[in-house]
């Protein structure tokens, strides 16, 4: 790797490491704020849906519009202003009643922060060489970073949920301008050519796989506690557990172009998707903190090699003009539609079925995901919106 493409990732890194800093704060302890105004488990459920819902149907008109106007970095930019703003309407609301407006509001913004950075991504590897994984993993530097330390160093669940991430999402106005555009604008795309890329039999069978995997990763990620809780485990296991599976996330990514560059992304989904279903497996099977611990390195998979080959799968059939558009399709059907029916069924799962039960059930619909991507064509041709292809 030259010394410019390293140079270059720093403003793309720097603002995956600043957002997802934010993410590690925002996830794991603001459903705990949000108890702590006295809402039911039922009302917190409830607003952690907004955003799954949100990314169903918001991704796709900002990236139109990134796509129309080649300024994928100034829509960052409004991005980042409307999600500091509506987060510091979160921060002042004190009942469900206003905190519904006020999430809702800011998941619009937050919603599509990662198909826009990835998109602009994409354009910086096709113009300097660098390796996607290697910008990206920066994000799980800062979300990993920022949930250790606020761990540590917070006493309770108080204002400074609120405070830290409000002010690192601030920082993400100025260091907006510090990203370039590489995209030529597309003026004349119609707002329904990103969903005409849904003719194509490819990129059905990825969405429908990575919709079914997000849904099967939802019990770990909805209930993963309540069911250490459930078996008398310390909570040091959820904090263990998720920190071994964030730096597994790294690592795989920082060795992905070089062990998988060269494999079809459609083989690797299939294989990230067959080891989370050894990892839920597994969850069906333990009560052990020992146990969930030597699990948790298959988070590598589950995300790392999972995130990057969807993104690959992507970028070889995908016009470079539709990256954005394309992008964000895939958060709108994985996070969105996938998270969606993930964390409803998944909490009423829970109660039906038991925990280890659950997680039996993940493991099998991530073996249907990985039947599902292999129906694509092992030689991509790129997308067009004029024709099946």
């Amino acid at each position: 790797m030259s010394p410019r493409p390293v140079a270059s990732r720093l403003p793309l890194a720097g603002f995956y490491f600043l957002y997802f800093a934010a993410v590690g704060i925002v996830l794991p302890f603001l459903p705990a704020w949000f108890k702590s105004l006295s809402l039911s488990a039922t009302q917190v459920g409830l607003l952690l849906c907004l955003s799954p819902l949100a990314s169903l149907l918001v991704p796709p008109m900002w990236g139109h519009l990134a796509d129309r106007t080649g300024r994928a970095s100034r829509v960052l930019t409004v991005l980042a202003l409307g999600a500091a703003l509506a987060f510091a309407l979160v921060g002042r609301a004190r009942t469900f009643d206003t905190l519904v407006p006020t999430m809702a509001l800011y998941a619009c913004f937050v919603c599509a922060f990662t198909p826009l950075m990835d998109s602009l991504t994409l354009h910086h590897v096709a113009r300097t060489g660098d390796s996607f994984a290697h910008v990206r993993l920066f994000g799980s530097v800062g979300f990993i970073t920022s949930t250790v330390l606020f761990g540590w160093l917070v006493t309770g669940v108080d204002a400074w949920v609120v405070i830290v991430p409000l002010v690192l999402l601030s920082a993400l106005v100025p260091w907006s301008f510090t990203l370039r555009d590489t995209a030529a604008p597309s003026r004349g795309l119609s707002p329904l050519a990103g969903l005409a890329l849904l003719r194509h039999p490819d990129l059905r069978w990825l969405l429908a796989a990575t919709s079914l995997h997000w849904m099967a990763c939802a019990p770990f990620h909805g209930t993963f506690s309540i069911h250490v809780m459930s078996l008398g485990l310390s909570p040091a296991v959820v904090g263990t557990v998720a920190g071994i599976g964030v730096i597994a996330e790294v690592a795989v990514m920082a060795f992905y172009a070089r062990v998988a560059g060269d494999i079809a992304p459609r083989v690797v989904l299939a294989v990230a998707f067959v080891a989370s279903a050894v990892r839920w497996g597994g969850m069906a099977l333990v009560s052990s903190a020992e146990a969930m611990v030597l699990i948790a390195p298959l988070h590598g998979m589950t995300f790392g090699a999972f995130y990057v080959a969807s993104v690959a799968f992507l970028s070889r059939r995908v016009p470079p003009e539709l990256r954005a558009s394309g992008q964000a399709l895939f958060a709108a059907f994985t996070f969105g539609l996938g998270g969606l029916v993930g964390y409803l069924s998944s909490g009423v799962g829970y109660d039906w079925l038991g925990g280890h039960r659950l997680f039996a059930v993940a493991c099998v619909v991530e073996l249907v995901a990985a039947g599902l991507v292999l129906r694509a064509s092992a030689v991509p041709a790129p997308l067009s919106t004029t024709s099946p292809g």
